[in-house]
C-alpha cells in the first residue's frame, strides 16, 4: 500500500504542477490495441526474467532452482511491497536455498550486473545513433552522458575486477573493501556467464527477452496515449527512467520511477502531461499488477525465508526440491 501511495503522490504532484486539466485531456483518444500489447508484454517479461534468475543462481556451482520457485521469487521481487527492493528478496531466497549468505550476495550482485550489461550498451548505441543523426528532439545533455559514460564505466569495471586485484583488496580488510570485493566477484560471475555461454545461455536469453518485452510494454503505453517515438528515443527514455533498475530500488521504485520516466520522456521531446499519462499506464502493469500474485506467492515462500533469517536450515520439501546439485561452472 505504501508503494502505491508513493506512486500516486508523485503522479498527482506532477499533474498539479503542470495542470490537472492538461493531464485529463491527455486521455481523450486512447488506442486500445496498444494497451493489450503493453499488458501482454509486461506479463511475459516476468517469466523471461525467471529464466535468467535460474541461470545466475546456478553459476559457480550454485543450486539449480525449480522453475516454479524461480518464478515465485521473481514475482515477489517485482512486487511493490519489498522495502529493500527485489534484490533483497533475491538474497533471502538464495540464502535460504544455499545456506551461504556471502554466495547469495554475490549472485544477486551478478544478476544486477547482467541487467546493466545488456541495458546500458543498448542505451549507449541508441544515444550515439541519435547524436550522429542530429535528431533535435532528444536533449543533447541526455544523450552525451550515455555516449561517454557507458564505455568508460565498462572499461574501468572489467580492468579493475581482475582476480589479483580482488584478492589484494579483500586481504586488506575493512567494510568498504569487502563491498568492493563483492562487486568484483559479481563481475567475475558476469565473465563466467560469457565464457560458459553454452551452459549459461538461459541467463543471456532471459535477460535479453526481459528487457525487450518490458521496453515493448513501455512503448505500448506511450502509443496508447498517442505519443510517437522512435526506437532510439524509447530505449534512451526507458533506460534513463531506470537510472536504478526497478528490482534494485525499494518498493519497486515507487515514486522515483514515475518522476524519472515522465521527465525522461519529456527530455526526448514529449509533452510532460501526456508523458505522465503514458507512465501511469505502464506502471499499472509494471508495479500494481504483480502485487496480487506476489501476496499469494509470499505465503508459499515465507516459511523458507523465515527459517533462513533465523539461521536455521529448514528441512521442508520446498527447500529440498528447490536445490538440486548442478555441475559447477567454474573458471
Amino acid at each position: 500500500m505504501a508503494a502505491l501511495l508513493l506512486a500516486a503522490g508523485a503522479i498527482v504532484a506532477i499533474a498539479a504542477a503542470y495542470g490537472l486539466g492538461g493531464f485529463v485531456n491527455a486521455w481523450p483518444h486512447p488506442h486500445w490495441p496498444w494497451l493489450v500489447l503493453s499488458l501482454c508484454t509486461a506479463l511475459v517479461a516476468i517469466a523471461t526474467y525467471a529464466l535468467c534468475y535460474r541461470a545466475v543462481a546456478a553459476a559457480h556451482g550454485g543450486a539449480k532452482l525449480r522453475m516454479a520457485l524461480a518464478l515465485r521469487a521473481v514475482i515477489l521481487g517485482f512486487a511493490p511491497f519489498a522495502p529493500g527492493g527485489g534484490f533483497a528478496v533475491d538474497k533471502r531466497v538464495l540464502h535460504a536455498i544455499e545456506d551461504d549468505e556471502h554466495a547469495a550476495t554475490i549472485r544477486v550482485l551478478g544478476l544486477g550486473s547482467l541487467e546493466w550489461a545488456l541495458l546500458a550498451p543498448a542505451a549507449w548505441l541508441c544515444a550515439v545513433v541519435l547524436l550522429v543523426m542530429g535528431d533535435h528532439r532528444p536533449m543533447p545533455s541526455l544523450l552525451w552522458p550515455w555516449a561517454i559514460a557507458v564505455p568508460i564505466g565498462f572499461a574501468l569495471g572489467f580492468s579493475l575486477a581482475t582476480e589479483a586485484r580482488r584478492k589484494r583488496i579483500e586481504a586488506k580488510g575493512g567494510r568498504w573493501r569487502a563491498r568492493l570485493g563483492r562487486a568484483m566477484n559479481a563481475i567475475e560471475i558476469l565473465r563466467t556467464l560469457v565464457r560458459s555461454f553454452a551452459c549459461c545461455w538461459e541467463a543471456w536469453a532471459g535477460m535479453i527477452f526481459y528487457w525487450a518485452l518490458d521496453i515493448a510494454s513501455f512503448y505500448g503505453a506511450t502509443r496508447f496515449i498517442g505519443l510517437r517515438l522512435g526506437v532510439g528515443e524509447v530505449v534512451v527514455a526507458y533506460a534513463t527512467g531506470y537510472a536504478l533498475t526497478r528490482r534494485s530500488m525499494p518498493l519497486g521504485g515507487a515514486g522515483v520511477t514515475e518522476v524519472l520516466m515522465t521527465f525522461s520522456l519529456h527530455w526526448v521531446g514529449q509533452p510532460v502531461l501526456p508523458a505522465l499519462a503514458a507512465v501511469v499506464v505502464y506502471r499499472v502493469f509494471n508495479l500494481a499488477l504483480p502485487a496480487l500474485p506476489a501476496l499469494l506467492v509470499n505465503r508459499r515462500i515465507k516459511p523458507m525465508l523465515d527459517a533462513a533469517d533465523r539461521g536455521k536450515t529448514p528441512a521442508s520439501n520446498e527447500r529440498r526440491r528447490a536445490s538440486a546439485p548442478l555441475n559447477p561452472v567454474r573458471r
